[in-house]
């Protein structure tokens, strides 16, 4: 055999078959033969640990925030004393911790373990190992726990700061928090929480012009233009490198992710999009608050005492669709725990069903309609799907919930999508206060990796 052998290694069944081929016939080889099976032992050892990455994480694992068991409630990852503030930190800031914590309903304890898992751009394993990007333990314990006192609903409450003096990451990026049993398997996952850290190598400004250039959707909807500035800091293909993430206040079914450059200056990047980055304007969040279970506060029907569980009955909502924009105080969609002043939340909060209804003369026809917001993590699915009663022609859902404020949208996803609509229900205005989170992200050449370089958090009206 001579020549230049290239090889794309993405079928590992292929490539060992190549290196029988080439043990077969070693006899017969040349010095360059001899070569090529040098460079493909060279290719199987780089493959090895995403390969072997792969084969341990559990079929089941999903690299959103999620739950895998059904007693597993009230999951928080956020900054330390600030439940609303996302999980970000910075790297190689010792200082700089984020606080996980969640309950396990009952009233038996056990000790969990934990482990971090790098991922790309868009959320998949990265091909680190983890002794590439983890200094110390690969995983940990968390063992403390307290029972919870003086609630219907008995729980167990457990919380944890990371990262540890045991467990430091040395590669800024994406990380995928999984929390399980004994092992890492599919029958012991706990809960998976997204979490993000940052080396700050460039800065992210970004607006929202008053008029969309579909001037069709400029009253209804927001452009996000961002401009990225660092000066001769992209010297190979931005166009290739670099990926650039927006979320609107938190959501990640309508995020816009692996947005490239559409103009490359020497000291910017620019991101300009007619359709990409246009997002409805939506509406103020509706909130209930149910910090304490004495009395109705506002948004409140009716609060019950079962012998097992508070029940929690919200007014029925109606549609904002043909309302004008009214605008209101909220929290962008997240959740604050909270119980009353003179208990203690994390084991003194109680739990409720919060039973929701928005009224509808008829079921959308090819649509479902979900709750959306921090109460449910941002995801769409059984928990809170809606289904529609006939006789009291509306949608209804009800939420276990721990005591806290809320707030939350109502959205419409057609069958077999996985992003939601806002405005068929809340209607959508250009008017709206929203937040957007920007992440920019560098694969820069020869680390394979994706780094992330940049973050900004911006109102959509200053």
């Amino acid at each position: 055999m001579s020549g230049f052998l290239f090889l794309h290694l993405k079928n590992l069944t292929f490539v060992y078959a190549l290196l029988i081929f080439f043990l077969t016939n070693i006899k017969a080889m040349n010095k360059s033969s001899i070569g090529s099976l040098f460079f493909l032992f060279s290719c199987l050892a780089w493959l090895s640990s995403p390969i072997k990455l792969y084969a341990q994480l559990p079929e089941n694992l999903v690299f959103r925030d999620a739950v895998y068991q059904d007693v597993v409630q009230t999951v928080l990852l956020h900054q330390v004393d600030d439940q609303l503030e996302e999980p970000m930190i910075l790297l190689h800031d010792q200082l700089n911790k984020l606080k996980l914590s969640f309950d396990m309903l009952g009233d038996y304890a056990y000790t969990y373990q934990f482990t971090l898992i790098h991922c790309t751009h868009d959320w998949k394993p990265s091909r680190l190992q983890q002794i590439e990007y983890i200094q110390g333990f690969e995983e940990e314990r968390i063992d403390q726990y307290r029972f919870s006192l003086n609630t219907i609903t008995p729980y167990v409450h457990y919380d944890v700061l990371l990262p540890s003096s045991q467990m430091q990451l040395t590669k800024s990026g994406n990380y995928l928090l999984v929390v399980y049993e004994d092992e890492l398997t599919a029958d012991q996952l706990v809960l998976s929480r997204r979490l993000m850290v940052v080396d700050p190598q460039v800065g992210i400004s970004a607006k929202i012009p008053q008029y969309a250039r579909k001037l069709s959707e400029a009253d209804r909807k927001q452009q996000v233009d961002v401009v990225v500035g660092a000066t001769n800091f992209f010297f190979d293909s931005p166009k290739s490198t670099v990926n650039l993430l927006i979320k609107q206040n938190f959501r990640w079914d309508n995020a816009v992710e692996g947005l490239k450059p559409n103009y490359v200056y020497p000291d910017a990047l620019t991101f300009e999009y007619e359709d990409e980055t246009l997002f409805e304007g939506a509406n103020q969040f509706r909130y209930f608050d149910m910090k304490s279970f004495r009395y109705q506060s506002e948004n409140i029907e009716r609060i019950f005492e079962e012998p097992d569980y508070f029940t929690v009955r919200l007014w029925p909502d109606k549609r904002r669709v043909f309302e004008d924009y009214l605008s209101e105080q909220d929290i962008n969609g997240r959740k604050f725990i909270k119980a009353r002043d003179d208990q203690d939340t994390d084991i003194e909060g109680d739990y409720a069903w919060v039973e929701f209804f928005l009224q509808a003369d008829a079921p959308f026809t090819h649509e479902d309609v979900y709750i959306i917001g921090a109460l449910n993590d941002w995801n769409l699915d059984e928990k809170n799907k809606m289904t529609y009663n006939f006789k009291r022609k509306g949608y209804q859902a009800a939420l276990f919930l721990k005591q806290g404020y809320y707030n939350y949208l109502y959205g419409v996803v057609e069958r077999g999508e996985r992003k939601a609509f806002v405005e068929p229900i809340e209607g959508s205005h250009w008017d709206t206060n929203n937040l957007y989170a920007i992440y920019l992200y560098y694969t820069k050449p020869g680390t394979g990796y994706d780094q992330l370089i940049g973050t900004a958090v911006i109102p959509s009206h200053p």
